[in-house]
């Protein structure tokens, strides 16, 4: 029965046929800012799998729009990339040789004003004996056009570190918009230093700093359209050089001691005597 109503449901959809497993489309970068649409120097990469039987003659189209649109049969919406790119195998990349420029990308997607959109990109196998605009598969997937920071951080606090500051913060709530990244600005007398933490929010390290002096620290968020956010407000930390069993019995700095068990490795040996013998006499009892 189930085999019957198979075979009635092929019958009755007229590109059942045609239709090939849906392949997908990476681009590279996932993620557009507003640098991105004027940049006539940087690119944009797409590779993409399919399925299907490829034929000498058969070729691929690329489209990109704003709407989601990549049907078996018939042209995509939005503009035309490239056609007439051989199909060679399943799995190709575009451009090869030339160069996709992201403005050209982001146009051609029909967005004119630089505003916040998702990018559609859709590519379709044609082959080669094809006729009344017939795909023979069809592959798709999505880039964000992202104009507005994330949130400003919040909650930000420093506890001191032997030449650098551990920093932690949180996600604020003025903005909709995710971040990928933060940037850790520690700025003191001796210079200034900057960090960038991708991920998460949490304890951070702020290395190469300098012990004893007082660094005032900032944490700005990073959308994936790479817009920076506002300036969190500024806390104050100053790094401290950390006192140990080491430092305390090398005689480092800041807590020698002088004489008995703190005497250098004498008083080190003394140490390993005192705990031989404990040894020995738990040994006995």
């Amino acid at each position: 029965m189930l085999r019957r109503l198979a075979l009635l449901l092929s019958m009755l959809s007229p590109v059942a046929g045609l239709a090939q497993a849906a392949g997908v489309v990476q681009i590279s970068p996932t993620a557009f800012g507003p640098a991105d649409c004027a940049s006539t120097t940087t690119s944009v990469s797409l590779s993409w799998t399919s399925s299907g039987t490829f034929a000498t003659g058969d070729t691929y189209s690329i489209y990109a729009s704003t709407t989601e649109s990549c049907p078996v049969t018939g042209t995509p919406a939005g503009g035309l990339i490239a056609s007439g790119v051989s199909a060679t195998s399943a799995s190709q990349t575009y451009p090869t040789t030339e160069t996709l420029t992201r403005k050209d990308f982001i146009t051609k997607a029909g967005i004119t004003t630089c505003g916040a959109a998702t990018i559609h990109v859709c590519v379709q196998h044609w082959p080669s004996a094809g006729t009344g605009g017939t795909a023979k598969g069809t592959a798709k997937g999505t880039a964000d056009l992202v104009v507005s920071p994330a949130s400003v951080p919040v909650n930000v606090s420093v506890a001191p570190g032997d030449a650098a500051l551990y920093v932690s913060w949180a996600d604020g709530t003025d903005s909709t918009v995710a971040a990928v990244s933060y940037n850790v600005t520690a700025v003191g007398s001796t210079g200034t230093q900057t960090q960038n933490f991708t991920g998460v929010t949490g304890l951070h390290r702020v290395n190469s700093l300098t012990n004893d002096i007082t660094y005032s620290v900032t944490v700005t968020s990073v959308s994936a359209g790479g817009i920076e956010s506002l300036a969190s407000a500024a806390v104050f930390g100053t790094p401290k050089p950390v006192d140990n069993f080491w430092n305390t019995y090398t005689g480092t700095p800041g807590h020698r001691e002088q004489g008995g068990c703190g005497g250098g490795p004498a008083g080190a040996l003394s140490l390993l005597g005192v705990a031989l013998a404990l040894r020995g006499l738990r040994r006995r009892s």
